[in-house]
């Protein structure tokens, strides 16, 4: 099993913090989505991930869970003629995106060698690196 970066940047992504907020509200226990991929090839089902929310606004990890399926081919979230990887994926422990439950600075300090501020969405961390991140942060 892997553990992905996965990026979310709301003022420029197809999710905005308005309907991640609505469904934390509608089901706090955890829901599902979907999710683009950079590096789909090496995805697949029962992979981890974390989401960490980047660009304006406070930034850090907001929420973290597993991929549901393997990678699939699909249409532009941005609405371009360009095909995209998804992957569905489970969506637990969703904090206020107001209020990450790791701050993009805490996860500087253990991992700089990550440029968490900016990036494509679904960078496979190493082995050493994943195995920082779980030593640092109890997350689950």
């Amino acid at each position: 099993m892997s553990t992905f970066i996965m990026r979310w940047n709301p003022a420029i992504s197809s999710s905005k913090i308005e309907s991640y907020n609505a469904a934390r509200e509608k089901w706090p226990m955890g829901f599902c989505g979907n999710w683009s991929i950079y590096e789909w090839e090496k995805a697949k089902k029962g992979d981890e991930y974390i989401m960490v929310r980047v660009g304006e606004g406070p930034n850090g990890v907001v929420y973290q869970g597993n991929f549901l399926s393997d990678p699939y081919e699909g249409d532009d979230w941005a609405g371009t003629d360009k095909k995209r990887h998804y992957v569905d994926i489970s969506i637990e422990y969703a904090c206020d995106p107001d209020f990450p439950m790791i701050t993009i600075e805490m996860l500087e300090s253990v991992l700089p060698e990550i440029e968490w501020r900016k990036g494509h969405s679904g960078e496979l961390m190493t082995t050493e690196q994943e195995q920082k991140f779980r030593n640092s942060f109890i997350y689950e």
